[in-house]
């Protein structure tokens, strides 16, 4: 069998460089991983109104390709994307690993998981919908404390100047088509960050809960790829 590898699939607001410290222990450890940006955030130039939840699972279907034996790892809204993606790729995803996620269950769209674990109140307060760019504008400097408390600081000054606004469409649209029987072959687990800021630690474990999925927690806030790359990659590669 191919060795496993793993793809990083980011969370609102970010890019593929929200993993690049992971990716770093990772080879340090001679284990491939790769990601992507999804439509409109990272380095990706696609206008917020063409950023489409469709449109990100098929960027992700295409990295994987033809390639077997991945396990996809989904961050925050990710995690939507990550599952979906798992289910349109024909067996070829071993595993999906949920990381501060939001965890669905089959049929579940954005406000399904939303209404089990709402952003906090503070976070909230750090966003503004711009109806013209069809996107949610983030307050970076309000949200660092939120997203990155624990982060060195020199990182989440960094990692501010990187965030996009977030499209709207993926709210709306983002749905798990495929049926409870499709989902339960493929395995799942999730890392719950206990210090999360962002999506409450318990919360995190309800969604797991409900849709069935076994969790390990770590102490960290909201992005523990950048606030614990070693630990992370820790349990990664104990993930099955």
């Amino acid at each position: 069998m191919a060795a496993a590898r793993f793809l990083f699939v980011h969370g609102a607001w970010h890019g593929a460089w929200s993993f690049d410290l992971l990716r770093l222990e990772l080879d340090r450890r001679a284990v491939a991983s790769e990601t992507i940006d999804l439509p409109a955030l990272g380095d990706d130039a696609t206008p917020c109104a063409d950023a489409t939840f469709d449109a990100g699972i098929e960027r992700i279907v295409g990295k994987i390709g033809t390639r077997r034996n991945w396990t996809l790892v989904g961050h925050s809204l990710g995690g939507l994307y990550a599952t979906e993606a798992a289910l349109r790729t024909s067996g070829k995803v071993r595993s999906v690993v949920y990381l501060a996620a939001y965890v669905p269950k089959a049929g579940d769209g954005y406000a399904e998981v939303e209404a089990v674990a709402p952003a906090t109140q503070a976070f909230r307060k750090c966003l503004t919908k711009d109806e013209a760019a069809r996107a949610l504008a983030i307050d970076a400097a309000k949200a660092k404390e939120l997203l990155y408390h624990d982060v060195a600081a020199g990182i989440a000054a960094a990692a501010v100047t990187r965030l996009k606004p977030q499209p709207l469409e993926p709210f709306g649209a983002a749905k798990i088509g495929g049926t409870a029987e499709a989902l339960a072959k493929i395995p799942r687990s999730a890392i719950i960050a206990e210090e999360d800021r962002v999506l409450a630690p318990a919360a995190q474990v309800a969604l797991a809960e409900r849709a069935g999925v076994p969790f390990e927690r770590v102490p960290t806030g909201h992005c523990p790829f950048l606030s614990a790359p070693k630990r992370i990659a820790d349990l990664l590669l104990g993930v099955k």
